[in-house]
C-alpha cells in the first residue's frame, strides 16, 4: 500500500514539541495569551528558557522574542510578541501553531478564522501603505502649490491697493497672508501624520476609531475613557498603552486601568499633560492607530 505523504508529514510533526494559540483582538497582548504551556516547557531546561525564541513564518520572515517567567508560567515578552502580531496584522481570531525545530527556533503556521493557512504576508497592509503614502504626498504637494499660488496672487493685489502712503498696511497684510499659509501647511503636516498612521493601522480613515473629550480640572490627574470606545477597542485588563504626539517626535506610555465604574488613563497621564502640554479647557481628540496605540491632537478655545 502506498504511503500518504500528508499523513507521514503530520506524523513527523507530532514527534516534535509544539503548542497552539488562538488570537482575539481584545486580549492578544495579555500575559495569558503570551503564556507558553507547561506541558511544552517541561521538555526544556531552564537555560534554554532563559534566552530568546526565534519564530519564523511560512514566507521566511522571522522575529526574536525574549522568554520570561513569572511565579506561575513562562511567557513571551510583550515587546517582541507585539512586533510579531503587528507585522502580520493579527488579532482577528487567527489560529497559530508553534512547532519547535531545535535550539529554540520555531516554525509558526498561521490559520485565518475561515480555516485557510496564511502562506504570504498580509498584502493589503503593504499595498495600502504604499499607494496611500504616494497619494497623500501628491495631494500635499498639490495643496502646497495651491497655497503658494494663492498667496502670490494676493500679493500684487494688496501691493496695488497699498502703493503710496499705505506701505505699512501693505507689510501687515503681506505678513498676515504669510502667516495664514504657514498655518495651513502646519495643519496639512498634522493631517499627513494622522493619514500615515491610519494607513499603518491597516484601516481606511472613514473606519478609524476615535473620540473627543473636554478636559476638566480633574482630568489632569486621570482621564475617563468613553465606555463604548473602551469596550470595542481596549483590553479587558490593566495594560500600558502608547499615546503619540501628532508631530511624531514624542510619545508617552500610559496605564489603561479597568474599574467597576469605568475605564481610565492613569499612571503616566499626568506626565503627558505636563509635557504635551494638556491643560484645563482643552479638547483632546484620540485616534486609534494601532492596537493599544493612539494619536492625541489637542485643540484650545
Amino acid at each position: 500500500m502506498a504511503s500518504n505523504p500528508d499523513f507521514l508529514w503530520c506524523k513527523e510533526e507530532r514527534k516534535q514539541e509544539s503548542f497552539v494559540k488562538l488570537l482575539k483582538h481584545f486580549d492578544m497582548s495579555s500575559e495569558n495569551t503570551r503564556a507558553i504551556p507547561y506541558d511544552f516547557v517541561r521538555n526544556f531546561s531552564d537555560n534554554e528558557l532563559s534566552g530568546n525564541m526565534k519564530i519564523r513564518v511560512q514566507w521566511g520572515n522571522s522575529w526574536k522574542v525574549k522568554i520570561s517567567k513569572n511565579p506561575r508560567f513562562y511567557f513571551m515578552e510583550k515587546s517582541g510578541w507585539e512586533t510579531f502580531v503587528r507585522d502580520n496584522a493579527l488579532g482577528d481570531y487567527e489560529f497559530l501553531t508553534f512547532t519547535h525545530k531545535g535550539k529554540m527556533s520555531f516554525t509558526v503556521n498561521i490559520f485565518n478564522k475561515d480555516g485557510k493557512e496564511m502562506m504570504q504576508p498580509p498584502q493589503s497592509r503593504a499595498f495600502l501603505a504604499s499607494s496611500s503614502r504616494i497619494k497623500t504626498e501628491q495631494d500635499v504637494k498639490r495643496e502646497e502649490v495651491l497655497v503658494s499660488s494663492d498667496s502670490s496672487s494676493r500679493g500684487p493685489t494688496t501691493a496695488a491697493v497699498s502703493n503710496g502712503n499705505g506701505e505699512g498696511m501693505y507689510k501687515r497684510k503681506l505678513n498676515f497672508g504669510k502667516k495664514k499659509a504657514e498655518e495651513t501647511q502646519n495643519s496639512k503636516r498634522t493631517e499627513r501624520v494622522v493619514s500615515r498612521q491610519r494607513v499603518y493601522a491597516g484601516a481606511p480613515s472613514s473606519s478609524v476609531a476615535e473620540f473627543n473629550i473636554f478636559i476638566s480640572k480633574s482630568y489632569i490627574k486621570s482621564l475617563a475613557i468613553p465606555t463604548t470606545f473602551a469596550n470595542d477597542y481596549m483590553p479587558k485588563e490593566k495594560t500600558m498603552v502608547k499615546i503619540h504626539h501628532p508631530d511624531g517626535k514624542k510619545s508617552w506610555n500610559v496605564a489603561f486601568v479597568v474599574k467597576k465604574k469605568g475605564h481610565i488613563f492613569s499612571g503616566g497621564w499626568k506626565c503627558l499633560c505636563r509635557e504635551y502640554p494638556v491643560v484645563f479647557g482643552d479638547t483632546c481628540k484620540f485616534t486609534l492607530i494601532k492596537p493599544y496605540e493612539l494619536l492625541l491632537a489637542v485643540s484650545r478655545p
